[in-house]
């Protein structure tokens, strides 16, 4: 997708105040669970538009979020714009793909890359206290394949042939996180 372009310093692949925000990916939601497993935009702050029925929103609970223990909720946790809420009690069967799976005309997926050649990775993401996952596939310049696979439920990295579990840091106060991709190869294929 991106192999033959000139790339940028700072490249973006989702942001949630563009016009169409997930142009690029491909959604999938688990048609089992209607009420329970969704992907929508919504302002962060107030949870608004409420997405379609029969699907019920998740709070995030707001034990304490003062960065002194007051116990007086920081304005600061939540955002005044346009988020990605996604959400289901099963991690397998909700998700965002990008770039989206596509389908040939004799009906076969193929598979897609990105071809960005960017060395770290950027997120940001809210603690709504649920175990969440996320994976990238990498190629090193070799050809080799692997995923690097992160997760907050997760705790001890293990190399596999096929990818490399990292966990994810503790979310309790924090809501970014990033990771070097280099570094995460030299880990898939120093066996």
């Amino acid at each position: 997708m991106f192999s033959s372009t000139v790339q940028p310093s700072l490249l973006s692949l989702f942001s949630s105040s563009g016009s169409s925000p997930l142009s690029l990916f491909s959604t999938r939601t688990d048609t089992r669970l209607p009420e329970d497993s969704l992907i929508c935009l919504l302002n962060d702050e107030t949870s608004e538009p409420r997405p379609p029925s029969p699907a019920t929103l998740i709070s995030a609970s707001h034990e304490d979020t003062s960065a002194d223990g007051n116990g007086i909720e920081d304005p600061h946790y939540t955002l005044s714009q346009t988020v990605l809420h996604i959400q289901s009690p099963t991690l397998r069967t909700t998700y965002i793909r990008c770039p989206s799976t596509s389908t040939s005309q004799s009906g076969s997926r193929r598979r897609n890359d990105l071809g960005i050649k960017h060395p770290w990775i950027y997120m940001q993401v809210r603690n709504m206290d649920r175990e969440w996952s996320f994976e990238v596939g990498i190629v090193d310049q070799s050809g080799r394949e692997g995923i690097i696979r992160c997760s907050t439920f997760q705790v001890h990295l293990s190399v596999d042939s096929l990818f490399v579990p990292c966990p994810v840091c503790d979310f309790s106060d924090k809501t970014c996180m990033y990771h070097h991709c280099a570094r995460g190869n030299s880990i898939l294929y120093s066996e």
